[in-house]
């Protein structure tokens, strides 16, 4: 059975970096339903408003533990962060036993998890300070965060003059990403139907944390060919790997 439609392409101004593309997932109507039926990733979890920030973010390379303690201490506050005191006395990021460092979790969520009724509003305080701010919520919020459901993994191959060719794989975020534990999830609604409600396919509704991911000129190559891909009469469905 057919389960997914890739397509490559070269990134122009690096002949050795090459993107792969899940085309059946980009061109579905996936929708993050946070606040319209989210159950987060734990189906039936105690308070909705923590959504998918059950174990905290983990933060990669691109992201400075530093810069979101700054945000924190210079522009976010009791009023628009619940527990910004407890943020303020004991920081916002700490390290797993493995040493990876993710975002504190408070009362069984990220600490920057506003729960359900809080007057500040529901939801991440990065992504309303985001809003406030009249900026997309990738200038403050992780790199995981602002990049879900999209997952990138990144290979190094030998090109044919035996040199090295790096190619990143960008896809739906499968729950067997996670590693152990991935299976028992609820991962970003993408196992049945119930997020698929978008007006517009994800390559549009995402374009920003695409162009970011790969640059503007792949993102334009990539956008070209699956508009021509949606006028084809046939269909593409995303069918989520198991």
């Amino acid at each position: 059975m057919l389960e997914r439609e890739w397509v490559s392409i070269r990134d122009p101004d690096d002949d050795r970096v090459r993107y792969t593309f899940d085309v059946s997932f980009l061109l579905s109507s996936y929708t993050c339903i946070y606040g319209t039926g989210c159950e987060g990733v734990h189906p039936g979890q105690q308070d909705p408003a923590i959504g998918c920030c059950v174990h905290g973010a983990y933060l990669n390379d691109d992201d400075d533990p530093a810069e979101l303690m700054a945000l924190v201490r210079d522009r976010l506050d009791a009023e628009r962060m619940q527990f910004h005191g407890r943020a303020l006395a004991g920081g916002v990021v700490i390290e797993d036993d493995d040493g990876e460092s993710l975002t504190r979790v408070v009362d069984g969520g990220c600490i920057f998890a506003n729960r359900t009724g809080f007057a500040g509003g529901d939801g991440c305080a990065l992504h309303h300070l985001a809003v406030a701010d009249g900026q997309h919520h990738s200038a403050y919020k992780p790199t995981v965060c602002w990049q879900v459901p999209l997952h990138r993994t990144i290979e190094e191959l030998t090109a044919n003059d035996g040199g090295t060719l790096q190619v990143h794989t960008i896809a739906a975020y499968e729950r067997g990403h996670w590693g152990d534990g991935g299976a028992d999830f609820g991962w970003w609604c993408l196992d049945d139907e119930v997020a698929f409600v978008g007006r517009e396919p994800v390559y549009r509704s995402m374009a920003v944390e695409l162009r970011l991911m790969v640059g503007d000129a792949v993102y334009e190559e990539l956008a070209d060919h699956l508009t021509t891909r949606r006028r084809q009469r046939s269909r593409v469905r995303f069918l989520p790997l198991v």
